[in-house]
């Protein structure tokens, strides 16, 4: 009896003992791989993930056009001044051009003119003489195709903005007369079609040699065109009518 008991005694404590182990341990997961994923989370980025600061694109300047125009012409009784740069921007380039053929394509661009004239006119009041200030100011927007080696086809269309002089007051004596010259402001368009050619051996910078015609120039009037003639040759940085 007593050695039943003792195998009892013994029994019960190996149970107490296996329970304690067993309240230790965590709770089963119905996820088993809840751990593994967990490590995997704690992997590192990878680096090709991470973009970072990109840098800006640069402004592309081989596709731009520059074309300083100054104006200056000067006789006994007639004096020009003008300055009417231009900028053009490369839009169009044909896939097959070649590096040789130069800055070929299509660019669109615009710029200002600003003019002035001073014309002395000789009067029949002796030797007296009357001048007259013209202004010319304004802009407009150019289209032009670079053929190929500085060879190119333009158009120019403009609206100038024109005082010029309406009527003159004579006051005083006829043999010393004082004359006031009384102006007007109108806007008049011009649009310049013609061809030509770079002279400076350059893709970007423009100082042609270029015949263009105002094909407006009949409806404007040549009193008040700023190309008297119609047509304009320019040479360089001048421009002669």
């Amino acid at each position: 009896m007593k050695k039943i008991l003792l195998l009892f005694s013994i029994f019960v404590f190996a149970t107490v003992v296996a329970n304690a182990q067993d309240d230790e341990l965590p709770p089963p997961s119905s996820k088993p791989g809840h751990t593994q994923e967990k490590q995997n989370d704690q992997k590192p980025p990878d680096p090709k993930d991470f973009q970072g600061f990109q840098k800006k694109k640069k402004f592309d300047f081989s596709k731009v056009i520059i074309e300083p125009n100054f104006n200056f012409s000067i006789s006994s009784n007639y004096l020009a001044l003008g300055l009417s740069p231009y900028f053009g921007y490369r839009v169009f380039q044909p896939k097959n051009a070649k590096p040789r053929a130069g800055n070929v394509g299509l660019f669109v661009g615009g710029g200002i003119t600003y003019r002035y004239d001073r014309i002395t006119d000789r009067t029949t009041f002796g030797n007296s003489s009357v001048t007259y200030n013209v202004h010319t100011y304004g802009g407009g927007v150019l289209l032009q195709y670079n053929i190929f080696k500085g060879f190119f086809t333009r158009a120019k269309l403009e609206l100038l903005g024109r005082k010029i002089p309406s009527t003159v007051d004579v006051y005083g004596s006829l043999s010393n007369p004082t004359f006031k010259v009384n102006y007007i402001h109108k806007f008049y368009p011009a649009l310049l079609v013609g061809l030509g050619y770079n002279l400076l051996q350059s893709k970007n910078i423009f100082i042609p040699l270029v015949i263009s015609y105002d094909v407006l120039h009949s409806a404007v009037g040549a009193q008040n065109s700023l190309y008297r003639s119609g047509f304009v040759f320019q040479l360089g940085f001048v421009n002669i009518f």
